[in-house]
């Protein structure tokens, strides 16, 4: 269940940003309906739910009617916030389609919503999800909930009965077979995640308006738009229509994980444990609250405060400008004693999630070739550069509430030297992640690539520490350890999970062999593939960041070009 759909905007002028002396009024074909009670009102724009509101925001609102200047409106109704925040805020009504300007349509078939989402959609949802409601049998609310839980019970017995089997499933190649079987369950199970919040939503008298497939920051997935949820009077209602999305996921993997218990087949069995693994991964994504999931939607509709997340974030804004720059003390947004740290929270979690997920996809991928480490680099520049644009644009808007210049020039440079200071200061461990795979009882270290030019570069030093672990499709783990004995790059062949934490019979990769090692104590428990981590010692964390982040995944790339400047070079 996607956030809100925003209006889409005709035309792509340029437009001034309001000032104090402006004039605003509402746009044609906004209106307010009351909501469940006199704190929260929605926002509609040609009868399409565009947000929900205050009444204090339905008042301000209202008030502009073309010829109260903003000036008079901050003073009317914020006069306790910075007159620059206030701008902040009609500009925000002004994007959202609520004030005059462009001509405003709701939402279509096709809709793009910058910066990477593009979403294809029918608009026949209301009356599809009208005739399925009606086919699906009616069950009293309480027994549905009573097997659900029943349910989630038991698929919890099951996982703890099968603890060593989940870790393993976890640190350990997936078939790929398997693994493409996966994506398509895990696919049709979040089809049923979103039409779940449509029906739930059909179920309580609401109307699902859009539902179709959609590119969210370039991944494919299908999406509900449930913005008639904001109509419904009770609370508990909202919070089922956000939470049954989370409990298809959960009560998905609780089957799984039963049917793991009962069946006998190992590769059945494994096939199940990764479904119910990778169920419980979308239902804990989905339920942390700091970010606009499914968690965040049942939180907000519980307390019943609109928008929570960015007021929260605006309290925390305003909390750091403070306490960093000396800005004057404003009204908290929400009066709520957690305000700020919730705040905080909301603006770390993306962040963490980013990097994390970064880091993971760069790991999986270190020995994968050139390609994919231009990928990997890529990844990482694009990740970098929307950080950069996001903090500019924070820092913008503190300079413009009206700190004093000075401190905030002081306390930048401050930020700054210490962040540099502290990144040549502290020391990390460097390392290099290639793939192993034994021949004739020796284990060979590989990197990707179809030559035997490897750069220099490339090269592992004799002696060097090595710890060899399983290729897993989550984790990994440690399975041996040894030093290194480089040895002269080789061009071979080796199977897919000598690489790449998949498997599949008969099917081999191209690699070089540049270092062969040298196992402390017996590799008879070895398994035949996996991952190595070469110990290079230690460095400064900038230096870290940019052999790990650029110069390790630019290694193939690197010996390719080398290779074939070999080739062109004349022989005698």
């Amino acid at each position: 269940m996607p956030p809100a759909d925003s209006p889409r905007r005709r035309g792509s002028r340029a437009r001034v940003r309001l000032s104090a002396d402006a004039c605003p009024s509402l746009a044609s074909g906004v209106a307010f309906e009351e909501g469940a009670d006199d704190r929260a009102w929605i926002a509609t724009i040609h009868g399409v739910p565009s947000s929900r509101v205050s009444r204090s925001v339905a008042d301000l609102l209202s008030a502009m009617n073309g010829e109260t200047a903003l000036r008079d409106l901050h003073l009317r109704f914020a006069a306790s916030e910075s007159l620059e925040d206030f701008l902040d805020l009609a500009e925000r009504f002004r994007a959202s389609g609520l004030l005059r300007g462009d001509a405003i349509l709701p939402p279509g078939r096709l809709t793009y919503r910058p910066p990477f989402t593009l979403q294809i959609a029918t608009l026949r949802a209301p009356a599809l999800f009208r005739r399925v409601d009606h086919v699906i049998v009616r069950l009293p609310a309480r027994v549905v909930l009573a097997s659900v839980v029943v349910l989630l019970g038991g698929g919890l017995v099951a996982a703890i009965v099968q603890a060593r089997d989940l870790l393993s499933v976890l640190t350990t190649p997936m078939p790929l077979t398997g693994l493409l079987i996966l994506i398509a369950v895990l696919s049709l199970a979040t089809l049923l995640h979103e039409a779940a919040h449509g029906l739930t939503l059909a179920r309580f008298g609401g109307s699902p308006r859009r539902a179709g497939f959609m590119l969210f920051y370039l991944t494919p997935a299908f999406f509900v738009d449930v913005t008639d949820g904001w109509r419904l009077p009770k609370r508990s209602q909202r919070v089922a229509i956000a939470l049954a999305g989370p409990a298809v996921h959960a009560v998905i993997a609780a089957v799984a994980l039963l049917a793991a218990l009962a069946l006998p087949q190992p590769e059945t069995d494994r096939a199940m444990l990764l479904l119910a693994l990778s169920c419980i991964a979308v239902v804990i994504v989905n339920l942390i609250p700091f970010v606009r999931f499914d968690g965040y939607i049942a939180l907000m509709s519980a307390l019943d405060e609109p928008n929570l997340r960015g007021r929260a974030i605006r309290d925390a804004s305003n909390f750091l400008t403070r306490f960093l720059f000396g800005g004057r003390r404003i009204g908290r947004a929400l009066d709520t004693a957690w305000s700020v740290p919730f705040g905080l929270a909301s603006l770390a979690a993306p962040v963490v999630m980013v990097v994390f997920a970064v880091a993971r996809t760069a790991q999986a991928l270190a020995g994968g070739g050139p390609v994919l480490g231009l990928l990997v680099v890529a990844l990482e520049a694009v990740v970098v550069l929307v950080g950069v644009a996001l903090l500019a644009k924070a820092l913008r808007r503190v300079l413009r509430s009206g700190v004093s210049r000075l401190r905030f020039v002081c306390v930048g440079a401050v930020v700054v030297a210490s962040v540099v200071t502290a990144g040549a200061l502290i020391r990390v461990p460097v390392t290099d992640t290639l793939g192993f795979s034994i021949h004739g009882g020796r284990v060979m270290l590989l990197r990707a690539g179809a030559g035997a030019g490897a750069d220099t570069e490339a090269e592992v030093p004799a002696g060097t520490p090595v710890v060899l672990m399983s290729s897993g499709i989550v984790a990994n783990v440690p399975v041996g350890e040894g030093t290194v004995r480089p040895l002269p790059p080789t061009p071979t062949t080796v199977p897919l999970d000598a690489l790449f934490p998949v498997t599949a019979d008969g099917v081999a990769i191209p690699a070089v062999v540049v270092a062969e090692v040298l196992v402390a104590g017996k590799s008879d428990g070895l398994p035949p593939t996996g991952q190595a981590r070469v110990e290079l010692g230690e460095t400064d964390l900038w230096q870290a960041l940019w052999a790990r982040g650029v110069m390790l995944p630019l290694t193939a790339l690197q010996g390719e070009r080398e290779e074939e400047e070999e080739n062109e070079r004349p022989r005698d």
